[in-house]
């Protein structure tokens, strides 16, 4: 099938006219004549669809089915919404938990902009215009209407990742407000334009460089030329209902109020987790960056993004000790549909995507109930989410707040309860919440055009960067070690961290892998030879083998960027082979009967148990916590790892799915985030020494064991909302995971009990020092 057919195809499936499409254009000169140091991958929909690589059994919900046309003519009005609430109810009234719906959701209408040809009202939409301008030149150049169906998606998709909200700003004010004593404690002292010269110094926080500093005029916000921007990227502000009504009774908002919550509710699109700094092109002044600076994908590892919403909470309030517990670039994506483990972990590296490992599992149809095999991705850090991208992103908008009062609070345990239904998650149930959250099909709709602009991300390569001062990356990598670093890589490393799957009976003989990866080539093709040695290339036997007739390597001649090694196979492993800490793998929110059940494949939950762990009794009880009685079987889907890939590793680092494996530096003040191209490898290199280390206290040296710990005496009830009239004293020094790793609904024993962060992964620790090194400098050109 052609791409201009398939383009059409998805058109109609989609709902879209030509005229939809007719976007993006390189006529605009500032867009087209700007490139990036990153990689923008031009990769279609089309193509996945050519490939037999589109994955799960959700095309949409039958309220989507029915009104394609409407969703599609009204994308930019459904980006974000808001509740209406009915007569002698709102937002600040008191509210019964999971209690019944008492308003509507309509939608907070937001310009469509104009095509890329055109002047472009905002410095966001003039990146957009940059950004698409650089994908699909090729395909230009053979079918110009090909190309432009897919540079307006992924246009399109990109104004999702940064302003679609779908209301979630309500789970804000009805749900967080719970666990932080009120919705008093619920403040963002950094929507003060006075903090915007030290929001990233002071809170992690990305400027939206379409914003400059505000003053009085504008009543001490930021002034932007988007109107819903609040000045942070990955944070939209909308007028706060039911603070101040007109004559007519019609609910408006005071911009003058000095309570920043009476003026703007927040909203937060899914960037704002993913959003960060160019490792290639770093800002000057990471308080002032430019769009050329910033990489929607790459995940915020400076962050502790949670606390944004509870900077109102006092320093000894039980919420901000767990949220401190998680380190820089980690959220506990189940804290909020709790699943009573201590989990923070790294948000996902959105690169080339593409060529992730595709599998073949049982999926059920969430509303239909037909189960078949469908092809998937294995998502999250334990391969949970394997239901396809479609069901796996929108499900990621209901974690961040879509329709919680509607579809996802009303599934949680009730505080306080020990017994019956309301003791124990119950599921999520997709059907009900199309039905019943509009917000649900304003999203869904918008899913393929979401998946569009994230295959386009692909990864930041050392060896295109230039720093601050104007030093490029190929300063901070010995080349000459390359070769033989590559040798190690394919013998101790690449039958995890490679996309080219080794044969089982070859995967623990290290000679036979190091043949049978001869001549492959892990990183970019632009710096392919320098993997091997002159010799190698030189040699007419590996060319003849290895190589096209025009000298390109024949896995890129093939398939070209398909042909990218994606480093890793995405294989789920158990948790006791991994090593480390073992709560992340035993999140059990994807089990039948748990709250995400609709979310992951009949496959998943067939899993074969991973082994058993101590059952331990609950920590928190004095005298008797932490006695290991028995042990408990681990089942129903959980227990493993996938293994991560190692795109752009150089600039990822801390390591570990909780970034627990080295530290980040600072700037010469003592309290920037040092984001540079050099601050990076030395954040690196750090973490590459100490994932080398023994993790066993008995041998030196070791890795020096990290525990999060209560900074503070704290009181807090055992409860999940750490509210109620007991509160217990837990004095400072006492670990996070001592109360966030236990079940209040079942609190005679630990729900997970492991307190160690960084130990684990004991892969190559014996390597000799110069292995080390060679395999380090290899690391850094991927």
């Amino acid at each position: 099938m052609t791409t201009t057919r398939l383009l059409a195809t998805l058109c109609a499936l989609l709902g879209y006219s030509a005229l939809a499409f007719a976007e993006p254009t390189t006529s605009d000169g500032d867009a087209a004549a700007a490139g990036y140091r990153s990689e923008n991958r031009s990769v279609s929909i089309a193509d996945l669809a050519e490939r037999d690589r589109l994955t799960g059994v959700w095309d949409g919900s039958p309220q989507v089915a029915e009104k394609r046309d409407w969703y599609a003519d009204h994308f930019y009005d459904t980006l974000a919404s808001q509740k209406r609430w009915h007569a002698g109810t709102g937002p600040f009234t008191t509210h019964e938990f999971q209690g019944e719906i008492t308003w509507d959701i309509v939608a907070i209408p937001q310009k469509a902009p104009p095509p890329c040809g055109e002047p472009q009202p905002t410095a966001y939409d003039r990146e957009s215009c940059r950004y698409v301008a650089t994908l699909f030149t090729e395909l230009e150049t053979r079918d110009p209407a090909a190309a432009r169906l897919a540079r307006a998606q992924v246009r399109r998709g990109r104004d999702v990742w940064f302003k679609g909200t779908f209301g979630n700003q309500d789970e804000i004010y009805q749900h967080f407000s719970r666990v932080a004593g009120g919705i008093q404690n619920i403040r963002y002292p950094w929507l003060d334009t006075r903090e915007r010269k030290n929001r990233f110094t002071q809170y992690g926080l990305i400027n939206d460089p379409g914003c400059t500093e505000g003053d009085a005029s504008t009543f001490w916000m930021d002034r932007c030329d988007d109107p819903f921007s609040s000045g942070v990227l990955g944070y939209r502000k909308y007028p706060a209902p039911g603070v101040v009504k007109d004559d007519d009774g019609k609910t408006v908002f005071d911009p003058a109020s000095e309570d920043y919550n009476q003026r703007f509710v927040i909203g937060h699109p899914c960037v704002q987790c993913h959003v960060a700094f160019d490792p290639t092109h770093p800002p000057k002044d990471p308080n002032a960056p430019e769009w050329e600076n910033i990489h929607a994908l790459i995940g915020n590892q400076y962050i502790v993004q949670p606390l944004m919403f509870f900077q109102g909470t006092p320093h000894d309030s039980p919420i901000r000790q767990v949220l401190k517990g998680g380190r820089a670039g980690t959220i506990d994506t189940s804290l909020v549909a709790n699943d009573f483990q201590h989990n923070p972990g790294t948000q996902n590296n959105i690169m080339d995507f593409f060529n992730k490992r595709v599998f073949e599992e049982d999926i059920k149809h969430p509303v239909t109930g037909e189960v078949k095999k469908a092809k998937t991705l294995h998502v999250l850090k334990g391969g949970e989410d394997s239901v396809g991208e479609h069901l796996a992103l929108i499900r990621v908008y209901v974690n961040i707040g879509m329709c919680t009062e509607e579809c996802w609070a009303p599934k949680f345990p009730n505080p306080g309860t020990f017994f019956g239904e309301k003791a124990a998650q119950r599921p999520f149930s997709i059907e009900q919440c199309a039905a019943d959250c509009e917000a649900w099909n304003h999203a869904d709709a918008k899913m393929p055009d979401l998946a569009a602009f994230l295959i386009t991300g692909g990864p930041t390569y050392l060896l295109k960067a230039v720093d601050v001062d104007g030093t490029p990356g190929s300063d901070f990598v010995d080349t000459t070690a390359i070769p033989e670093g590559r040798k190690i890589f394919a013998r101790e490393c690449a039958s995890c961290h490679s996309s080219k799957m080794a044969p089982d009976n070859i995967r623990a003989d290290k000679a036979a892998l190091a043949r049978y990866y001869e001549g492959h080539v892990f990183g970019s093709e632009a710096f392919w030879q320098l993997e091997f040695s002159e010799a190698e290339r030189s040699d007419e036997a590996f060319r003849n083998k290895y190589l096209s007739a025009d000298g390109r390597p024949r896995q890129f001649a093939d398939a070209d960027v398909f042909g990218q090694d994606w480093l890793s196979n995405d294989e789920p492993v158990p948790f006791h082979q991994v090593g480390t800490n073992r709560c992340r793998a035993l999140h059990d929110n994807h089990n039948a009967g748990h709250i995400w059940e609709e979310f992951s494949s009949e496959t998943y939950k067939q899993r074969p148990s991973p082994g058993s762990v101590p059952r331990v009794t609950n920590r928190m009880v004095p005298g008797l916590g932490g006695i290991e009685i028995g042990e408990k079987i681990i089942e129903g889907g959980p227990g493993y790892l996938r293994n991560f890939s190692l795109l752009s590793v150089w600039a990822t680092a801390p390591f570990l799915h909780n970034n627990a494996i080295g530290e980040l530096t600072y700037l010469d003040d003592g309290q920037t985030l040092d984001t540079t191209v050099a601050g990076r490898i030395k954040q690196f290199e750090m973490a590459y020494a100490e994932l080398m280390m023994s993790d066993d206290p008995a041998i030196t040296p070791s890795r020096p064991q990290k525990i999060g710990v209560t900074d503070t005496d704290i009181r807090i009830a055992p409860r999940e909302d750490m509210q109620g009239p007991i509160k217990l004293p837990v004095a400072k020094g006492t670990p996070i995971a001592n109360f966030a790793s236990s079940d209040p609904h079942r609190p005679l024993f630990m729900k997970c009990d492991d307190l160690v962060e960084n130990k684990g992964h004991q892969f190559g620790i014996s390597l000799s020092d110069d292995d080390k090194y060679a395999l380090r400098e290899f690391l850094k050109i991927l």
